[in-house]
């Protein structure tokens, strides 16, 4: 019974698609529900002219019956060719529109929802399902309605020339109706069997093909093949069964017309023998009955034809009803920023893992400050937590004396600027990855340039700024591609940048510029960066020191270095290649 209104509700939202293309559909049954009066007409006209034109010898009335026949299918045709301009809006737009929906929900889950889930699948998902919705909108389910309105003059048509052979055609239905019902749901059985083998196969391809460097250097390229070979033998061996289906309901329905188009041919020429029947009334008869049983088929097979639809509709509408990131909250249009407070900020993955414990610390307008600890120390989750990827537990994260959780969050994101260990490069130039969010303008482009320090790379670069990056700056080093990360975080000119390990693929020199670049370029802006770079943390106004999720220690390098034993072992040890060469670098600070 659950899963019986969990299908009912699906069906509902289903429904609600056709809501904004009510005035197309309203036209749509105008034009079906004329043809099914046209067609409802033609097999009388037939009638009359074999049996008042031809058998009679009445030439006249024939030529002028055929006429009329001719202009009634020039009507249908015409009914039908309006009808299908607009069937086609609506069958186009629909993939379209939930196409859009899925991916604006993409851009607003939660990013946890990704950890779990990989790109391929999402996107193999959707396309499935987008896909299998759409038929509600397709040239079949219209088809289904406008034959039930041909049917209803069908079944007119065959009582008005006798009732006793039309109880011969409604006598099959409870056998068809049966059978369809039986195959309909053994096929939706498989189809979910195919979805989650579907979804499988494509999780695992996406997670095979993002660890291909992986799967060479472990030389398991044949453990792989393997494993795709299985998952592929499980998605043919459903679909097969399928086929096999879809092809039984297709003998059953040729069968079951095949018997009831003989019984009336048998029992329509035994009337005509009898003299209670003619030759005409026989025909009209028969395309009646094909007017009525061709529907009927339909109808009876529509849940066969849509037992895919329902599975791809629920979880397509869960994945919209997936938690978002909330962005809620008051508009600061103006906000000034003078400070940045973490105040008694929680949080916890778990019960067994509570990462962070009443951290407080407050950053003035133009600091620089770092954030340092031993790995698993809470140092990226605290910057999630300012980045709203995270919500604490407990506490809160202050700017200008604002809980961040009231301001709205495409505004808030816009006073930020971010550059991970692992920043994301678009598979485009250089030039659109630096700016992306503005129009292409050169001038501005060699300022974020000298600004940022990347002069001398760019001019390394085959293609200058039109150089193509490749897929996430596969093209460049990891140190290319943190920079050109880097220019793009200042091209944004927000008033706080954050650098999460952004420097980690940088050599000693670069870490030196990098510094320079922080105290000497950036006075405006206040930095947070997680680092344990020596030459970095050196240049630093503040250093928040993090010891099993707490606050174990706040103040400039020298002092912590000198003073707190734990810092100054992690500080050596992180640094203990380059320190001495560190020591020989200049700052002008």
């Amino acid at each position: 019974m659950r899963v019986r209104q969990e299908d009912k509700r699906t069906l509902q939202r289903l429904i609600k698609l056709f809501k904004p293309y009510k005035k197309n559909i309203i036209i749509i049954f105008i034009c079906m529900l004329s043809s099914a009066v046209v067609n409802t007409l033609v097999p009388i006209i037939s009638k009359r002219i074999v049996d008042d034109g031809l058998i009679q010898n009445n030439f006249n009335l024939l030529i002028k019956l055929v006429a009329l026949s001719l202009l009634l299918v020039l009507i249908d045709q015409g009914i039908g060719f309006i009808e299908t301009r607009y069937r086609v809006l609506i069958s186009s737009i629909m993939p379209y529109e939930l196409s859009k929906r899925a991916f604006k929900q993409t851009m607003k889950l939660k990013l946890g929802y990704f950890n779990n889930t990989n790109s391929a699948a999402i996107m193999n998902n959707i396309n499935m399902d987008v896909g299998n919705i759409s038929k509600i909108a397709n040239s079949n389910l219209f088809f289904i309605v406008s034959q039930v309105f041909k049917m209803i003059g069908g079944i007119v048509g065959l009582f008005i020339i006798d009732w006793k052979l039309t109880l011969v055609v409604l006598a099959v239905l409870p056998v068809k109706y049966k059978l369809v019902k039986l195959l309909a749901k053994q096929r939706q059985k498989l189809f979910s069997e195919y979805m989650e083998a579907n979804s499988d196969y494509s999780e695992w391809y996406g997670d095979t093909v993002a660890g291909v460097r992986e799967v060479k250097l472990l030389g398991i390229d044949r453990l792989k093949t393997g494993e795709f070979i299985k998952k592929q033998r499980r998605l043919i061996k459903v679909d097969i069964k399928m086929n096999v289906l879809d092809k039984l309901n297709e003998l059953s329905e040729s069968v079951l017309f095949e018997i009831i188009t003989g019984l009336l041919y048998i029992l329509g020429a035994y009337m005509i023998l009898k003299a209670n029947f003619t030759v005409g009334g026989l025909m009209a008869f028969i395309t009646y009955s094909v007017y009525v049983t061709t529907p009927i088929s339909a109808i009876l097979n529509i849940g066969y034809t849509f037992s895919d639809v329902i599975p791809s509709a629920k979880r397509f509408f869960e994945f919209l009803d997936t938690d978002r990131e909330k962005e809620l909250g008051k508009t600061f249009l103006d906000l000034p920023f003078e400070s940045l407070k973490f105040e008694n900020v929680s949080f916890q993955y778990s019960e067994e893992n509570k990462v962070l414990k009443g951290i407080s610390f407050e950053i003035k307008k133009g600091e620089k400050v770092a954030v340092i600890g031993s790995n698993g120390a809470g140092k990226t989750t605290l910057i999630n937590l300012l980045l709203r990827f995270l919500e604490p537990d407990g506490g809160r994260i202050l700017i200008d004396d604002i809980d961040i959780a009231h301001i709205r969050l495409r505004e808030y994101r816009q006073m930020i600027s971010v550059v991970s260990q692992n920043a994301y490069l678009f598979n485009t130039t250089v030039r659109e990855n630096i700016i992306p969010f503005s129009k292409n303008n050169d001038i501005k482009l060699r300022m974020i340039a000298k600004k940022s320090r990347i002069e001398d790379l760019i001019e390394e670069l085959p293609q200058k700024y039109d150089t193509f990056v490749g897929s996430n700056g596969a093209n460049l080093s990891g140190g290319q591609r943190q920079k050109i990360a880097m220019a793009r975080a200042i091209a944004k000119e927000s008033k706080i940048l954050v650098l999460d390990e952004a420097t980690s693929n940088y050599d000693i020199e670069s870490e030196m510029e990098m510094a320079d670049l922080i105290v000497n370029q950036l006075e405006d802006k206040t930095v947070l960066m997680v680092t344990h770079k020596l030459p970095i943390l050196k240049a630093l106004d503040k250093i928040v020191f993090i010891e099993d999720g707490k606050v174990a220690a706040l103040g400039k390098h020298e002092e912590l270095y000198q003073n707190n034993k734990v810092y100054r072992d992690i500080i050596n040890n992180f640094n203990q290649d380059f320190k001495e060469k560190s020591d020989t670098y200049s700052l002008s600070i």
